[in-house]
């Protein structure tokens, strides 16, 4: 069952508000809005501080991170890696790899 929640607002904040919502990539201000109550409600956004709660990685997903980290590590040991002073220079050298 739905509802709808009716708002007063001065018609430039309106406008301001769906340009606003548009530029970030949501379809309407109703989206945007839903969006928004969802994550407040699912405790994903705080308001007021404008942060998001602390996220952690379980005991696993560490392992996995650490194992990943250690391959990386050797392969910078042995010089097997890319080096490069801008994102340029990189593009070049992954555009002339094909």
């Amino acid at each position: 069952m739905k509802t709808t929640i009716q708002i007063p607002v001065d018609k430039s904040f309106k406008i301001s508000a769906e340009k606003h919502a548009t530029k970030l990539g949501y379809s309407s201000l109703q989206e945007y809005i839903r969006v928004f109550l969802k994550q407040s409600i699912d405790k994903k956004f705080n308001l007021f501080s404008g942060t998001f709660p602390p996220e952690y990685i379980t005991p696993e997903q560490e392992a996995i991170l650490d194992k990943q980290s250690a391959l990386v590590d050797k392969d910078i040991k042995k010089g097997d890696y890319i080096k490069s002073s801008n994102v340029d220079e990189l593009m070049s050298y992954l555009n002339s790899s094909d």
